[in-house]
């Protein structure tokens, strides 16, 4: 599913109102860090992921991994990730 540029724009609106759900440091983007990420993002639909510098893995190398569990990143900037999974079973779900 490609996202359009308003469609954009109103996740980064929602996720502006959130804090950094995970912080991906020393350890690397792990196969545990991406399970944290989808139950959470099961929940909430969007979040944003702070890549630290001392992180081994690149920014690129983390995008595909997430990319590869069906997690959309809608956007990039530095190194904070918003992230976007579609939960069609939640009671107050985004509506885009």
């Amino acid at each position: 599913m490609e996202l359009k540029g308003k469609q954009k724009a109103a996740l980064r609106r929602l996720a502006n109102e959130k804090d950094i759900m995970f912080q991906i440091g020393q350890a690397g983007i792990s196969d545990q860090v991406v399970q944290n990420v989808l139950t959470n993002l099961e929940k909430h639909e969007i979040g944003r992921i702070s890549v630290l510098k001392n992180c081994p893995d690149s920014i690129d190398a983390i995008i595909k991994k997430l990319e590869d569990h069906q997690i959309m990143v809608v956007y990039k900037i530095g190194r904070v990730l918003l992230l976007y999974k579609e939960n069609k079973k939640l009671k107050n779900r985004i509506r885009l």
